[in-house]
C-alpha cells in the first residue's frame, strides 16, 4: 500500500470533520442528550464539574482535532485503496466500525460499570459518523 500525502484533498477531510462535530453535536443535546446523562449517572452538578476539568474550548478543540485526524486517515486509505464511489466509502467507514470502534467500545464496557445502554448510544453514533465519513469522503468528486 502506498500513502500519497500529497493526494489529501484538505476540503473533504475538513468537511468530513466538520460534519461529525456537528452530528455528534446533534446527536448528543437534541437528540439523545438527556439520554446519555441518564444511562451514564450523570447529575447536572458532575456535567458542571467535567466542564470545569475541560473547558469548552479544550473540550471542542480536542474533539475537532480527532475528527480532523480520522477523516485525514480516512482519505489517506481511501486514496491508496482507490475507494472513490459513496457506497464503497460507507461500506468502509461500516467495516472500520465493526472491527475498531465495536471491538473496542465492547472491551471498553466490558471492563466498566456504565449499562450497555451507555455504550450503545456512542456506539450508534460512532457508526452513523463513520459511515458519514466514509460516504463523502470517497463520493465527493
Amino acid at each position: 500500500m502506498e500513502l500519497e500525502p500529497g493526494s489529501v484533498r484538505w476540503l473533504h477531510v475538513v468537511v468530513a470533520a466538520l460534519a461529525t462535530f456537528l452530528l455528534g453535536g446533534l446527536w448528543y443535546t437534541a437528540l439523545f442528550g438527556k439520554l446519555w446523562q441518564r444511562l451514564h449517572g450523570y447529575s447536572d452538578e458532575k456535567l458542571e464539574e467535567m466542564r470545569k476539568l475541560h473547558p469548552p474550548p479544550v473540550f471542542f478543540g480536542v474533539m475537532l482535532f480527532s475528527y480532523l485526524l480520522l477523516a485525514l486517515v480516512c482519505e489517506l486509505c481511501f486514496r491508496a485503496l482507490a475507494i472513490d464511489t459513496a457506497l464503497e466509502g460507507a461500506q468502509f467507514g461500516f467495516l472500520l466500525w465493526l472491527g475498531v470502534a465495536f471491538a473496542i467500545g465492547l472491551t471498553a464496557w466490558i471492563a466498566s460499570d456504565k449499562p450497555f445502554g451507555a455504550c450503545a448510544l456512542d456506539l450508534a453514533y460512532q457508526l452513523a459518523f463513520l459511515v458519514m465519513t466514509g460516504a463523502i469522503l470517497a463520493g465527493w468528486r
